[in-house]
């Protein structure tokens, strides 16, 4: 189901950080690869925006509007399917969402270990560091935030420039491989190459943070993550696979996907700590 959006300016609706995780957006499937370039990482530079900032396009899917920051595939499968019975066409699209959210999270629920429970627990929302003492997202949260981001070169390397929370995460493409002793930190230590048009990232040594804000799901510093970046045409959009594994707290894998537009014309704006509600 594809519906227009009212024309709005970039940036005329950003929500407050506290939007939960799993309010979430589910992305339309590849429409067709871009066209490939001598330059294996030149299509995947630029800014790219979400349906949170460029509600503009009419490209964007119902399912979009669900949910902005990405969302587990499974729950991604099965609101595509909920959207396409024409048996569900008087049903509001949110209500769908919610069947959708509910039946992903009781199936990812059984594969939570108990240390995974226990700190899903401890995850209330007065306890995010966010919250406590402005710090910004980790990993997961950063990499899937609504807000614009911007992907440039960095000598052989990239460097990806987060407007949420003014940001920079190097992916290092010189074939170095993951230290062996290094210091965990929030947006780990990430490695790239490009394969068959499709760049894959590695991250590890991440600081343990939550993956969800609404279902408070964490994850230790045993996570890893690999990242799977696709750009398609008509329109132009880099599309990508997030599959995250961390034997403390599940059992599984955590798929995600998430999708951005290609927009030359946005310029990141300066994210603070002041935009933070609640914070002076």
């Amino acid at each position: 189901m594809r519906i227009a959006m009212n024309h709005r300016p970039i940036h005329a609706f950003r929500l407050p950080r506290w939007v939960p995780f799993l309010a979430c957006v589910v992305l339309a499937l590849p429409h067709g690869a871009s066209a490939q370039s001598d330059d294996a990482v030149e299509p995947f530079l630029g800014t790219w925006s979400g349906v949170f900032t460029a509600q503009e396009d009419d490209w964007w899917t119902a399912a979009d509007i669900a949910c902005f920051v990405g969302c587990p595939r499974d729950m991604y499968e099965h609101l595509s399917a909920l959207l396409a019975d024409p048996a569900n066409d008087d049903v509001p699209w949110f209500a769908l969402a919610a069947q959708s959210n509910e039946a992903w999270y009781a199936e990812f629920e059984a594969q939570m270990t108990e240390t995974g429970l226990q700190v899903r627990e401890d995850n209330t929302p007065e306890s995010d560091p966010k919250f406590l003492n402005c710090q910004p997202y980790g990993f997961v949260r950063q990499a899937t935030n609504p807000l614009p981001m911007e992907i440039v070169r960095d000598g052989e390397n990239l460097l990806i420039r987060y407007e949420e929370w003014a940001l920079l995460r190097p992916i290092y493409m010189d074939g170095r491989d993951h230290p062996e002793h290094r210091t965990h930190t929030l947006l780990g230590h990430s490695i790239g190459r490009v394969e068959d048009g499709v760049l894959i990232v590695e991250t590890e040594r991440v600081t343990a943070d939550r993956i969800s804000d609404e279902t408070r799901i964490g994850h230790s510093g045993e996570l890893t993550g690999i990242e799977r970046y696709m750009v398609h045409d008509d329109p132009r959009r880099l599309e990508v696979t997030f599959t995250l594994e961390d034997p403390v707290t599940f059992t599984g894998q955590m798929v995600i996907t998430k999708t951005w537009l290609y927009t030359p014309e946005v310029e990141l704006v300066q994210d603070t700590c002041f935009q933070q509600p609640g914070k002076p």
